[in-house]
């Protein structure tokens, strides 16, 4: 099944899709200015990635973690 954009957050596996970080490799790096850290900068953009990946869209991802109604009539016995 496919995993939600937040799913991916909480657990951090949504670096694994990210080109910006070498897929997870590195989360911040240094630069003659600095250093700059994503702190999700990109997070959206890997998900599209893994949407990709996983060949569906986001629309799919959206209405499979809604919650399906059942009928009243299954719970009153």
């Amino acid at each position: 099944m496919l995993r939600t954009f937040e799913e991916m957050s909480d657990d951090e596996s949504i670096c694994d899709y990210c080109s910006r970080t070498d897929y997870g490799e590195h989360k911040f790096s240094s630069t003659p200015n600095g250093y700059w850290s994503c702190e999700g900068s990109w997070c959206a953009e890997s998900y599209e990635s893994y949407l990709d990946n996983e060949n569906t869209t986001g629309n799919v991802v959206k209405y499979a973690s809604k919650v399906k109604l059942t009928n009243k009539e299954d719970y009153n016995e």
